[in-house]
C-alpha cells in the first residue's frame, strides 16, 4: 500500500510539472511572437535606423567625409605681441610636456616648463628654419600675450627666418584651429545655437582661405588677427568645443561651392551686401535685407532723409537693437579732420552715393585746402577718424577709442561747439555689414532658432551640409 501511494504521488508530481512546462513554452512563444510583431512594425517605419546607428558608432558616409574635413591641418601665421606684425625679433617657447626642437637634421629635447630663445640676430639666433613640436603637451609662446596671458596652442610650430625677422607658423588640424577661432570671435557665453552657427562661418570661411593661397609666400594659410579671423585671442572654452564638434564638418555652401562666409559684431537694422561694401559685382548670397522677421520699414535709405529717419528713431527694433554698437555718435572737429586729411580746415562733407542698405559707397569732403574723395567703406572708416577721437555707443552712454570708425552706416550733421566748426556723425552698426551680424545670431539663438535657421537668413540661396 504504501508502495502503491509513492507511485500515485509520483504521476501526480509529474503530471503537474509537464503542465507548468506546457504553460511556459506557450507563454514564451506568445512573448516571442509579439515581439517579433513589435520589431517588425519598427522596422517597417523606419524607427531603428537613427537608433542603431548611434548605438553602433557607425557614421553614415557624408558623416564621414564631415569628420575628414575637420582632420585637414591649416597653417596659422601667429603675428607679434601687438598684433601688428607678422615678424618677430624674439621668440620665446616652452612645452607643457617635453619640447622637441629640430634644426639642421639635429633634434634637442627640452624638459617641461624649461623656455628656449630664438633670435633674428644675437646670441639666439637660428638658420634658416626650425620645427617644433611638443607630442605630449601643448606650446606656449612666452614672447606673445593675449588677453594679458601667454596663449597655449595645439599642433606643431615651425620658426622661419626672414631678412625682416622670423615668422613663426602653427600648423594644426582644422578642427583644433577652430576651438581657437570660436571663442575669440563669440562670446562663450551665448546660446549654443548661435556658437553652432559661428562655428559653421568660421569652418566655411577658413576652408575657403585654405584653397586660396594669399599666404602661399609665407608657408601659411592665414594669420590671427581681423584680416582672416581672430585665432586664440581668448584661449579656448567647454561650450565653444562642444559647438565645433557638434557641428563637425559642416559649411555653408551655394551649389556645390563652399562660400567665403563673412561676417562681422553688429549690424544697423540692414545687411549689405559685396557690392556694397567693397565693390565689383553683387553677390546673391548676401542679401540686402532688414534684419528682423515680419514687416520692413517704410521709408527708402538711399536717400539722406530716409536714412537720417531711420538712424535716428530708437523705436525701430532688431535682432541687433538691444546691442551697444547698434547706435553711435562721434564729434570730428573740422581743423583735426583737414589736418588728417590735408586739406588745410574741413568746410563740407557731402555723401555721395549710398547702398539700398544705408551703407556709405562714396562720399567728398572739402576744406580750404583742397578736398578729397573716399570711396569704399573701409577707407572712409579709416580715412575720415583722426586718431584718438572718442565715439560714443548711445545706449550704454560708454566712451571708447577704436582704430577707425565703427561702420560706413552714418549720416552726417554741420555744427559748432566754443565757436568750431564739429562734423557730427550718427552711425549704427560695427563692421562691413556683409554676411552674418555675431550679435543678430546670438538675438535669433534667443528667439529658438536653430543655427541652420540662423545661417539660411543670412546667406541666401544657401545650405549647410
Amino acid at each position: 500500500m504504501v508502495q502503491q501511494r509513492r507511485k500515485v504521488r509520483s504521476t501526480r508530481k509529474i503530471t503537474n510539472k509537464q503542465k507548468m512546462r506546457r504553460r511556459l513554452w506557450l507563454l514564451l512563444t506568445l512573448s516571442v511572437l509579439f515581439l517579433v510583431c513589435i520589431i517588425y512594425d519598427c522596422h517597417r517605419k523606419g524607427l531603428f535606423q537613427k537608433e542603431w546607428k548611434e548605438l553602433t558608432h557607425q557614421p553614415s558616409e557624408t558623416k564621414r567625409v564631415s569628420t575628414k574635413k575637420d582632420q585637414d591641418k591649416i597653417r596659422v601665421l601667429l603675428t607679434n605681441d601687438a598684433m601688428n606684425s607678422i615678424y618677430h625679433d624674439t621668440i620665446q617657447i616652452r612645452g607643457t610636456g617635453e619640447l622637441v626642437v629640430s634644426q639642421n637634421g639635429r633634434k634637442k629635447c627640452y624638459a617641461k616648463g624649461q623656455t628656449v630663445t630664438f633670435a633674428a640676430k644675437g646670441r639666439h639666433h637660428i638658420g634658416n628654419k626650425v620645427d617644433i613640436s611638443c607630442s605630449k603637451g601643448r606650446i606656449k609662446v612666452v614672447s606673445i600675450t593675449r588677453s594679458g596671458k601667454n596663449p597655449v596652442y595645439r599642433g606643431t610650430m615651425k620658426i622661419v627666418k626672414k631678412k625682416q625677422g622670423l615668422l613663426l607658423v602653427n600648423t594644426l588640424t582644422l578642427r583644433e584651429y577652430l576651438y581657437g577661432v570660436v571663442p575669440s570671435e563669440m562670446p562663450s557665453s551665448y546660446p549654443m545655437e548661435a556658437l553652432k552657427a559661428q562655428a559653421v562661418c568660421a569652418r566655411s570661411f577658413a576652408w575657403r582661405q585654405m584653397r586660396s593661397n594669399s599666404y602661399k609666400a609665407y608657408g601659411a594659410d592665414v594669420d590671427d588677427t581681423t584680416s582672416f579671423q581672430v585665432y586664440h585671442m581668448s584661449g579656448e572654452d567647454a561650450r565653444t568645443r562642444k559647438a565645433v564638434r557638434s557641428t563637425a564638418g559642416k559649411m555653408v555652401y551655394s551649389g556645390n561651392k563652399v562660400i567665403t562666409t563673412y561676417y562681422y559684431s553688429t549690424s544697423w537694422g540692414y545687411s549689405a551686401s559685396e557690392q556694397e561694401a567693397w565693390g565689383g559685382n553683387a553677390g546673391q548670397n548676401y542679401p540686402i535685407r532688414f534684419q528682423r522677421a515680419g514687416k520692413t520699414p517704410g521709408q527708402s535709405l538711399l536717400q539722406e532723409s530716409g536714412f537720417y529717419d531711420f538712424i535716428t528713431k530708437d523705436s525701430i527694433e532688431t535682432y541687433d537693437s538691444g546691442y551697444d554698437w547698434y547706435r553711435w555718435q562721434v564729434k570730428l572737429p573740422a581743423e583735426t579732420l583737414g589736418a588728417k586729411l590735408g586739406i588745410g580746415k574741413a568746410e563740407k562733407i557731402r555723401i555721395l552715393k549710398r547702398g539700398r542698405s544705408g551703407l556709405i559707397r562714396s562720399l567728398r569732403v572739402s576744406g580750404t585746402k583742397g578736398r578729397v574723395t573716399l570711396e569704399g567703406q573701409e577707407k572712409i572708416r579709416q580715412q575720415l577718424y583722426p586718431a584718438g577721437i572718442e565715439i560714443l555707443k548711445k545706449k550704454s552712454g560708454e566712451k571708447v577709442v577704436l582704430s577707425m570708425l565703427p561702420s560706413a552706416a552714418f549720416t552726417v550733421l554741420d555744427g559748432t561747439e566754443d565757436g568750431k566748426v564739429v562734423f557730427t556723425l550718427m552711425g549704427g552698426g560695427l563692421g562691413h555689414g556683409v554676411g552674418m551680424s555675431q550679435n543678430g545670431a546670438g538675438e535669433m539663438a534667443r528667439q529658438g532658432k536653430s543655427y541652420k535657421e540662423i545661417l539660411q537668413h543670412y546667406y541666401s540661396h544657401c545650405g549647410v551640409r
